[in-house]
C-alpha cells in the first residue's frame, strides 16, 4: 500500500508539472469554500473554540477529487502566514496549491484561520466590534499557543489518529515555533512539521519595509492606540484598490516594484495573472499587535515573547525582558524550508532557525537563487522547487 501510495503521488506530481501547468478557471471574487467547491472537491466549514474563547472557523478537504471518505486518511494541518487565510492553500488552483494536492494523494486536509482573520471573527464572550480592544489583544503568541492547540486537538479527535502532519508557511511557522517549545507535551502530536520559510529570528533584516517601520514600533503601537486601531485598517479598500490598479496590465511593472519593497526584487516566479484571485482574499484582517510583535523582534533581536516594557515584564513573566523561545524543546520532527532571495526570512537567520531546533529532519534551500518568500505560496515552479521535496519527507513519517 505504501509503495502504491508513492507512485500514484510521484505520477500526479509529474502531471502537474509537465503536464498541466496553471488552471486556467478564473477565482476571481471567490472565498476558500468557493474556490474549493468550484474545482469540484468537498468542502467542510468547522468551528473550533479555543480556551481563552476565540471560535475559530477553519476549512476541511476531506479527500481528493476523484475519491471518497471510504478508507482513513492522515490528517495535514495547512497554516498560513500574517494578514492570511485558509485561501493561500487553494488560491492557485489544483495543479499549483498544496491543499488541493494533498488532497489529490490521500490526505485529510484542514485549512486554519487565524484569530482575528476574516474566517475567525467571533468569540463567546467578546465582539469583534464592540470589544474590539479586547479581542484583538493577541499576537502570534497567542494564535500558537491557543490556536494551534486548540486545532491539533480538535482535528485528532475527529480522524481518529493520535497525531497529524503540520505544514506552516511564514506566521504559520513562528506561531507553531512559539506553541512546541513553550507546550512541549503537543510535540508528540506532530509526525513532521514542515516549515516553509521560518520567521523568527530576523537579525539580518535588510531594505524591507518591516525594518523601517520596526524602528518606530513602541511609538506607532502607542499612535494606534490612541486612536483606537487594534487591527490592520482599511483592508477592505486596500484589497480592492490593489484589485483594479494590479489588474490594469500597464500597471503590472508598478505592481512588481511594490512587492519587491517588501519580499524580494526578483519576481520572475510570480504569475501576475493570477493576482485578482490572490487578492480577492488577502490581505485578511489581523490584530496590529501580530505586526509590532515581529517589529519588536528585528528591533530587539533573538526570538522571543511579546515585550510589553519592563514593568508590565515583570508582572507577566517575572523578568525585565521576554523569555526567549527555547527552539532546543522542539522534540517534534521538522523539516525547514527556505529561500536565498527571501528578505523577510533572510537566508542566515533560516540558518539560526535550523542550528536552535531540536529534531531537524530536513535542512532544504530551495535549489533556485532568487526564490524568495512569497515564492512558497504563489511561485509558478513551487511544485518542483518544494511541494516535492515536502511531501516527499511527510511519506517518510
Amino acid at each position: 500500500m505504501a509503495v502504491q501510495k508513492k507512485l500514484a503521488t510521484i505520477f500526479l506530481l509529474t502531471s502537474i508539472f509537465y503536464g498541466h501547468g496553471l488552471s486556467t478557471d478564473s477565482d476571481v471574487g471567490l472565498n476558500t469554500v468557493e474556490i474549493i467547491e468550484k474545482h469540484g472537491y468537498v468542502c467542510e466549514n468547522h468551528d473550533i473554540t479555543t480556551e481563552d474563547g476565540y471560535i475559530l472557523t477553519f476549512q476541511r478537504i476531506p479527500h481528493g477529487k476523484n475519491n471518497d471518505n471510504s478508507t482513513k486518511r492522515p490528517a495535514v494541518f495547512l497554516m498560513h502566514g500574517l494578514t492570511s487565510s485558509s485561501a493561500e492553500s487553494v488560491n492557485m488552483g489544483p495543479n499549483n496549491s498544496l491543499g488541493f494536492i494533498l488532497a489529490d494523494i490521500g490526505y485529510d486536509v484542514w485549512l486554519g484561520n487565524a484569530r482575528g482573520n476574516a474566517w475567525s471573527r467571533k468569540h463567546t464572550t467578546l465582539d469583534v466590534e464592540a470589544d474590539a480592544e479586547k479581542f484583538f489583544d493577541f499576537s502570534w503568541h497567542e494564535i500558537g499557543y491557543y490556536d494551534l492547540a486548540a486545532a491539533i486537538d480538535y482535528i485528532l479527535d475527529l480522524n481518529g489518529d493520535d497525531s497529524l502532519y503540520y505544514v506552516g508557511f511564514s506566521q504559520g511557522t513562528t506561531s507553531f515555533m512559539a506553541l512546541a517549545s513553550t507546550r512541549p507535551e503537543y510535540n508528540s502530536k506532530i509526525k513532521v512539521a514542515s516549515l516553509m520559510g521560518p520567521a523568527s529570528y530576523m537579525n539580518h533584516q535588510s531594505g524591507t519595509l518591516l525594518i523601517v517601520l520596526s524602528k518606530y514600533v513602541n511609538e506607532l503601537e502607542k499612535m494606534f492606540n490612541k486612536y483606537k486601531i487594534y487591527e490592520i485598517p482599511y483592508l477592505k479598500q486596500l484589497r480592492k484598490f490593489a484589485l483594479d490598479f494590479c489588474s490594469n496590465p500597464d500597471n503590472v511593472d508598478t505592481c512588481e516594484n511594490v512587492i519587491g519593497l517588501i519580499d524580494g526584487e526578483d519576481k520572475t516566479q510570480i504569475d501576475f495573472e493570477k493576482f485578482p484571485v490572490i487578492l480577492t482574499n488577502a490581505p485578511s484582517n489581523a490584530a496590529l499587535k501580530q505586526v509590532a510583535h515581529y517589529g519588536q523582534l528585528i528591533k530587539n533581536g533573538g526570538f522571543s515573547q511579546y515585550d510589553f516594557g519592563k514593568d508590565k515584564n515583570n508582572e507577566i513573566y517575572g523578568t525585565d525582558s521576554p523569555p526567549a523561545y527555547d527552539l532546543s524543546k522542539i522534540s517534534a520532527p521538522v523539516a525547514v524550508y527556505y529561500g536565498k532571495n527571501d528578505q523577510l526570512v533572510p537566508y542566515l537567520d533560516a540558518q539560526t532557525v535550523v542550528k536552535k531546533l531540536g529534531n531537524v529532519v530536513n535542512d532544504y534551500l530551495v535549489p533556485y537563487d532568487l526564490f524568495d518568500h512569497l515564492d512558497f505560496i504563489f511561485a509558478k515552479d513551487v511544485v518542483k522547487l518544494v511541494y516535492v521535496e515536502l511531501i516527499k519527507v511527510m511519506q517518510n513519517y
